[in-house]
């Protein structure tokens, strides 16, 4: 069914040929609201940092230990997804690495969002670890817009860096060109990475798709409906989350952050020398602008109604709400919502 997915989708159009034509790029990005680069980083680079992420999914059991991350098998029976804690260990581990925060620093990422932004550009500190095991097809991340997520400018734009062969296979990442162009969608909850997916005629988007190798990055605007295809593969799929903007535009305070909230950068930094790479945006000035959880409460709201009338696409935003909720009553009623899901 994944692979009939992919293959009916148009592929993706490939910007390699624009780089250095900064007006094709912009134009590019400002009519799709994505651009695919091949080749843009160094494949070497990419795959010395998928070794050291593949040694800590080896270490947690995911994965055949001394096979490469993209051949190496993974083990169905650990399989989980955020925010379990099974999960969370490992993705923080990973975060902790300095090459992955040296890679999305990189210059030819910097440089590339340049071009098709026109002014210069930032790498925000925030980022995330996709792992994808094989056969949760529930759990494929849902189509979505980043912007719900963050707030914040428009115009900030996420890299996907894939660091394992991305086909029919491993499926990775589709994108709805020209969907930001619509605005933030409503959102209802899910199982999926997140727990929000569009609410809304989603055969009307005009999806595109396309095979990835680790060096090749996908950026993609945080209005953009995107979402993440079912592995069927035996292997892992593995990509980070870098994101970037215009400097002088308003930066939303959770960019700033640590992905779920659950660590400190003190914490991810331990072990570190003092370098360029520790809390860089200190020496900016940025425009900062609160996150007012709009779109975080009305998933909330709904997912313990869901929960209360028992339907299980509400189950991981539950047990998200429950760990993380600001609002002591939020986690009591998700608990609670929880609780009444598992005894259906």
């Amino acid at each position: 069914m994944r692979k009939l997915e992919a293959s009916l989708m148009q592929p993706m159009t490939e910007a390699s040929g624009h780089i250095g034509d900064d007006a094709a790029l912009r134009a590019l990005a400002a009519r799709d609201g994505y651009v695919l680069v091949r080749n843009l980083l160094p494949r070497d680079t990419v795959l010395a940092v998928a070794e050291q992420l593949g040694a800590i999914m080896a270490d947690a059991g995911w994965i055949e230990s001394d096979v490469p991350l993209a051949h190496a098998h993974a083990n169905l029976d650990k399989r989980c997804v955020e925010p379990q804690p099974a999960f969370m260990d490992v993705f923080y581990r990973q975060l902790s690495f300095r090459a992955l925060h040296a890679l999305k620093a990189h210059t030819q990422l910097l440089d590339t969002a340049e071009a098709f932004l026109g002014e210069p550009a930032w790498c925000v500190p925030h980022c995330v670890m996709r792992m994808a095991f094989p056969q949760m097809d529930a759990y494929a991340t849902p189509p979505h817009q980043d912007f719900v997520h963050f707030e914040g400018s428009r115009n900030n734009w996420a890299a996907w860096i894939p660091f394992t062969p991305i086909d029919a296979d491993t499926g990775g990442l589709a994108v709805a060109a020209g969907s930001h162009q619509n605005g933030p969608y409503d959102m209802r909850p899910c199982l999926g990475a997140g727990q929000m997916e569009i609410d809304a005629d989603l055969t009307r988007l005009d999806w595109r798709w396309s095979p990835m190798q680790p060096g090749d990055v996908l950026f993609h605007n945080c209005l953009t409906v995107h979402k993440g295809l079912p592995n069927h593969s035996d292997s892992m799929r593995v990509s980070v989350d870098a994101r970037y903007q215009p400097v002088a535009a308003p930066v939303g305070e959770k960019y700033l952050g640590v992905s779920h909230q659950m660590k400190s950068w003190e914490d991810l930094y331990q072990g570190w020398d003092d370098d360029a790479y520790k809390y860089y945006w200190h020496e900016l000035d940025l425009d900062i602008e609160a996150f007012t959880f709009h779109w975080y409460d009305r998933r909330d709201r709904r997912a313990i109604e869901m929960g209360q009338a028992g339907d299980p696409n509400a189950a991981v935003a539950l047990e998200n709400i429950t760990l993380k909720h600001r609002d002591a009553h939020m986690r009591e009623a998700a608990a609670a919502a929880l609780v009444n899901l598992q005894g259906t």
